[in-house]
Formats: structure tokens, sequence, C-alpha cells
């Protein structure tokens, strides 16, 4: 992860990286959110389409940092050290000091994140509504897709299986009934496996329908059984989805 990353800036103290994967999915959301632009508004000359595309990819990149940044200024207030969060193709990864200790501190560190997307998605949705009465096609366009694509990912965040934020829900209610962390966090890995082998699934059934974008849903499965692998596997689980210990000894947590 380290090789790869290009130092941003800092947020509230909290250093910001992009990782070179970064860069692919921006080209994509940009081409893929100005073509359809050229659909919605085919008045619209291609020079401002392909900034709608731009301003949209931004954007949507700096709502992830704040749905990051949400996760990593409560683990904060816990008392968790956060040294920096590095934005990669499928979310984040935050460098953190400990660990969480209790339950209801995870349920909290895991919430805010889906919880900043949906109240980002609403807001947006009121700005395309307000728009869209003032016929201002631009504006529509770019926040209309934000809307949605913010509601996307609070919904996506909430299927109950690490390393997404649904999945560290889930393993703090097991955590706080069965009162073993270490078993929680294997049955939430497993509803990550089944998300994993779904999206996958339907990626590959997409592909061979001969739409080419199925396969970018197989590479999303591929890296979130990764991902549900290793959560299942790390000991201890720090700030949330998933523990690694990079060369410095940090606990590195990853998720979105």
């Amino acid at each position: 992860m380290r090789r790869f990353r290009v130092r941003v800036g800092r947020v509230f103290g909290i250093q910001l990286w992009l990782h070179g994967s970064w860069f692919v999915v921006f080209g994509l959301v940009t081409w893929l959110t100005a073509s359809e632009f050229g659909d919605l508004y085919p008045r619209l000359a291609s020079p401002v389409r392909v900034a709608m595309g731009l301003t949209t990819g931004a954007a949507f990149f700096g709502c992830l940092t704040l749905h990051e940044l949400a996760h990593a200024l409560v683990s904060r207030r816990f008392g968790i050290v956060v040294r920096g969060i590095t934005l990669f193709m499928f979310g984040g990864v935050a460098q953190i000091e400990g660990e969480i200790d209790v339950p209801a501190t995870e349920f909290a560190v895991a919430l805010i994140g889906p919880a900043i997307s949906l109240s980002l998605g609403a807001a947006f949705g009121l700005v395309a509504l307000f728009a869209s009465d003032r016929s201002w096609s631009v504006v529509e366009g770019i926040t209309g897709t934000l809307a949605l694509v913010n509601l996307g990912v609070a919904v996506f965040n909430l299927v109950p299986g690490l390393p997404l934020d649904g999945g560290r829900l889930l393993r703090a209610w097991l955590w706080r009934v069965w009162g073993d962390r270490g078993r929680a966090t294997r049955v939430a890995s497993i509803g990550g496996l089944v998300v994993a082998v779904a999206l996958a699934g339907f990626g590959a059934v997409i592909a061979l329908t001969g739409d080419l974008f199925g396969l970018w849903y197989v590479a999303m499965g591929a890296f979130l059984w990764f991902l549900a692998r290793a959560s299942g596997r790390a000991v201890p689980v720090s700030v949330g989805a998933l523990a690694l210990t990079d060369r410095d000894g940090e606990a590195a947590r990853s998720g979105s």
C-alpha cells in the first residue's frame, strides 16, 4: 500500500494519501459520468459534460474522504490515535495505534460512516431538486449523481459482512451477545465472503451478456474476498473492518 501513494495534505491533523489505484477509479468515474450526462443532457457541449464529469469525480472522492474522516475522528474521540488515511480504489485505509476494547465503541465508529454518506446524499438530493425547478441542468446533473452515489455507498456499506461497515456493526452486536470478539469477527467475515461471491457472480453474469463493465464487479468481489478473509484471520482487529500489521508495526484499518 505504501509504495504507490501520494501525499495530499492534512485534515484535522490526520495525514491524507492517495493510492495509485485511486487515479484509475477517478478516471473511470469521470468517463462514466460524462457519458451519462451526454445521454441525459444532449444539448450540452462536450467540454461542459467533461467538466461535469471531472467535478462529479472529484466531489465523489471528497465525499469518500469525509466518510473516512468521520470514522477517524470518532475513533480519536474514543482515544484511538489515527496517524493517516489512504484512499484507494474501493475505499480507505486508516493507520491507527491502539484497538477498540468495547462493543459500544466499535458500533459508534462503524455507524458514523454510513450516517455521513446518508446525510450527504440527502443534502445533494435537495440541491438537485432545487436546481431542477430552476432548469439548472449542470447543477442538477452533478448534485443528482452525487446524491445517488452517496446513498448507494451508505446502503452498500450497511451490508452485514466484513470489511464493510455493516460487518463491523454485526461484529459489535455479536461481540456484545457472546462476549467473544474473535468469534464475532469470524462470523462477520463469513458475511463478507458471501457478499464477495455474490458481487463477483453478478459481475460475471453481466459480462457474459456482453457488458464488459461487469468485470468491474468481478474485481470488486475478488478484492472484498481478500479483505474478508484477512478480516477473519486478523487479531486484534483495530479501528474497523480489518487489522493488518505494516512494516512499522502499526495497525491498518481497511474499509469504506
